[in-house]
């Protein structure tokens, strides 16, 4: 089972300690007006900035600040939401769950009530990059046919895919090539006044750039690989290029995207159970563990006696979140991968993770039930099901 390979041979990163890679964390104040958080974002090359509430870490970053209007007037308090912290002797998959989970691209390290730096992406896929991963593929971790957008549509229409996406990569088409790809912190700096200009001309500004075309906006200086292309290319490419993503093509056609939190997900939780269970963007809290750990234990154990060629099972997370709100809809995937058959796929979203495992627990066992009755009768009562 390639995942379960992949799981043993990332164990020495993942049990790797916070404290040996701890890098300058940009701080805020929740005073801060968004121009100024800007100005440390580009100052800083960060991604993520923080602020300690307490005992609680707010944090913001590039992606939320795109739907930042009035940036010289307007705080940055409203655009604050809470994340998890690490502490110095936490490891590292730690840190790629809360990554992938939030997705973020620094998690903030905190000891004796201050935050003393961070962990970033970045840094981990360094790590990796010190590993033979000659023989994992570029076409076990790629994301297959991103979105793309044309040169010719507005920097807006782009800004307003990766805030409802919940992306930072947008591919550029160019006259029916892929010329450069458009980040979250491009439209950024697009939007950002010149510092001639004065407030009071500050949102014509803004509202020009925004419906102005893409053109040639973005970095060309993207790599590109193939789907049989292996991971250590990957990651040098990336780290000699100083970029966050990789495009994989089939000629001179876009067939995927790899971008940190791709490589990421290699370092997955696995919780244990008779079928691998595999965890993106598993939850802060142990009481969700063990939910998730309970639910999907008992669904894999009857799939099993239906399909007993089950490799592995893969479930997803993701919290969206507004403002300086805990609460928001968990996105919950999960994939069911069988031996000559098509991967089941199933997806649920809700405010309430245990409403959205059941709703998923549903789903599964209804199929499941549908392909059972096309066995005999003694291999659905094997299994526990109602007979139509």
């Amino acid at each position: 089972m390639i995942s379960d390979t992949i799981h043993e041979h990332m164990k020495n990163i993942q049990m790797i300690k916070v404290k040996s890679l701890i890098s300058k964390a940009t701080t805020i104040d929740p005073t801060d007006t968004i121009s100024n958080v800007i100005n440390k974002i580009t100052k800083n090359n960060c991604y993520d900035v923080f602020y300690l509430k307490d005992k609680n870490v707010l944090s913001t970053n590039i992606r939320s600040l795109l739907n930042s209007k009035n940036i010289n007037k307007m705080k940055i308090e409203s655009f604050l939401y809470p994340i998890p912290h690490v502490t110095q002797n936490e490891s590292i998959q730690k840190v790629a769950n809360i990554m992938s989970h939030y997705r973020i691209k620094e998690v903030p390290v905190v000891d004796k009530n201050q935050i003393i730096g961070v962990v970033t992406s970045k840094q981990i896929i360094k790590l990796l990059s010190s590993k033979d991963n000659k023989w994992i593929k570029a076409n076990l971790i790629y994301t297959k046919n991103p979105i793309i957008i044309s040169s010719s549509e507005s920097i807006s229409n782009a800004k307003r895919i990766m805030i409802n996406k919940r992306i930072d990569h947008l591919p550029v088409l160019n006259q029916g090539k892929i010329k450069q790809v458009l980040t979250s912190y491009h439209i950024l700096q697009s939007i950002i006044p010149s510092e001639k200009q004065g407030r009071k001309s500050m949102i014509p500004k803004t509202l020009h750039a925004l419906e102005s075309n893409i053109g040639n906006l973005g970095s060309t200086r993207i790599p590109q690989c193939s789907a049989n292309d292996d991971l250590n290319k990957i990651i040098n490419l990336m780290l000699k290029t100083d970029t966050t993503c990789c495009l994989v093509n089939l000629w001179d056609n876009l067939q995927g995207i790899i971008t940190y939190r791709d490589i990421l997900v290699l370092l997955a939780s696995k919780l244990e159970t008779q079928i691998p269970l595999y965890i993106v963007g598993m939850p802060d809290d142990q009481e969700n563990i063990e939910l998730i750990n309970s639910k999907f234990a008992k669904i894999l154990k009857r799939l099993q006696n239906v399909y007993s060629e089950i490799h592995e099972a893969r479930v997803t997370i993701k919290q969206q979140r507004t403002g300086n709100k805990k609460e928001g809809k968990f996105e919950v995937t999960v994939m069911i991968i069988i031996l000559h058959h098509t991967p089941l796929i199933f997806k649920s979203i809700g405010f309430d993770l245990s409403e959205v495992l059941e709703d998923l627990s549903q789903k599964l066992l209804r199929t499941l039930s549908k392909r059972a009755k096309n066995r005999s009768k003694d291999s659905i009562r094997k299994i526990g099901l109602p007979i139509f």
